[in-house]
């Protein structure tokens, strides 16, 4: 269930919300993503996120998220919670990276590949 954030004032015109602390964005984001199910682009996370967390804050938080291992980047634009995705297509992916010499996600393939 997404986490709900705090509620400053609220009238029948506006909500106003608490913009959440920056340990707590990348848990909002995967929350996004496991409602979402499929892969996101930048625009379409700016988008969502743009009343809550600012440009900035959001990178760094999906670059978190890559780097653990957590979501994988599919291209310059386009993210992707790894459980969601179909084994084929994670399986092109980590031929792809190792291919090409990327080190990025690499490790999410490792770490489960003993599941």
């Amino acid at each position: 269930m997404p986490k709900k954030l705090k509620v400053l004032y609220e009238d029948e015109d506006v909500i106003v919300e608490m913009g959440p602390h920056d340990n707590e964005i990348p848990e909002l984001i995967m929350d996004y993503f496991k409602q979402e199910r499929k892969p996101l682009t930048w625009q379409k996370l700016r988008e969502h996120f743009s009343a809550t967390i600012g440009e900035d804050r959001l990178r760094r938080a999906l670059r978190h998220l890559v780097n653990e291992g957590r979501l994988v980047q599919l291209n310059r634009n386009t993210y992707a919670d790894p459980e969601s995705l179909d084994p084929e297509i994670l399986e092109e992916l980590e031929a792809k990276w190792r291919l090409s010499g990327r080190r990025r996600n690499v490790d999410y393939f490792s770490r489960n590949a003993s599941n």
